[in-house]
């Protein structure tokens, strides 16, 4: 059986664009990376990959994975793929339940993290860039996105949507996601049974950053087994070699509105 060709359009190592990228490098697979700009709009040209679910998934502006010529969209579904049809180390859990726990996990988090992490990076990162470009000639090409719900996404940045009481408000919802964490590492080292699966690999993603986002919220004081949870992730190999993949050097910094907020909670 031939082996299956995988492309991965995807931007700097952040989020959920960090998602795939430790994933295919935990399975150590062979893969073609298409790295683009979101923030230069190349997601929206003719040309770039595209399904009925792409343009429906709510991370509007995320990673694409293609398999041999076949889209596939929304970073925990990619996960799923990747655990299931890719060889190499098993990331998908074993027993019944903790396959329910990992798909529990990320229907939650996307939930309850997705849109917030989004629109804290994207006003403390986002914002100033999009504000030192043409204001004109940015909002001609913002007011060209479909469907509406994306473009409200990005004119929420440029307008200055996301003030401080707004923020504010974003870091408070932050507790009953980051709490639960907290109380599920407490009582084992992975989220979804005894082994390293793809639970990890997207809470990662999501939690990661708010390190700097959010350091009020996680904390050494506050979130010890999450703090150990999140170091150990970082110093997988695959992790350090998906990071390796940023072209700014600094991938932390790298966001942008592609989560729709009033459908995610």
């Amino acid at each position: 059986m031939n082996a299956t060709m995988l492309e991965l359009y995807h931007w700097e190592p952040n989020g959920f664009y960090l998602k795939p990228l430790i994933a295919l490098e935990e399975k150590g697979a062979t893969f073609t990376s298409r790295w683009f700009d979101p923030t230069t709009f190349e997601q929206t040209v003719d040309g770039f990959p595209s399904s009925v679910e792409s343009r429906l998934t709510l991370e509007r502006e995320g990673p694409l994975l293609v398999a041999d010529g076949e889209v596939i969209s929304s970073t925990f579904f990619m996960l799923e793929y990747i655990a299931e049809s890719v060889p190499g180390p098993a990331l998908m859990p074993e027993a019944a339940y903790d396959r329910y726990r990992a798909r529990a996990w990320g229907q939650f988090l996307g939930l309850s993290l997705g849109a917030t992490t989004s629109a804290l990076g994207c006003a403390r990162h986002l914002a100033p860039e999009l504000a030192r470009q043409d204001a004109a000639a940015l909002r001609g090409k913002i007011e060209r996105i479909e469907p509406l719900e994306r473009r409200s996404a990005w004119l929420a940045v440029v307008d200055g949507t996301y003030d401080e009481a707004a923020l504010t408000a974003l870091r408070q919802r932050l507790s009953l996601p980051i709490g639960r964490l907290e109380s599920a590492l407490a009582k084992g080292p992975w989220l979804a049974g005894s082994a390293y699966s793809i639970a990890d690999i997207d809470a990662y993603a999501l939690v990661d950053p708010l390190r700097d986002l959010a350091p009020e919220v996680v904390d050494d004081e506050r979130t010890p087994h999450l703090k150990d949870w999140l170091g150990r992730i970082a110093a997988r190999p695959a992790v350090r070699a998906a990071r390796a993949r940023s072209r700014s050097g600094q991938p932390e910094q790298a966001f942008v509105p592609g989560v729709e907020s009033a459908r995610w909670g």
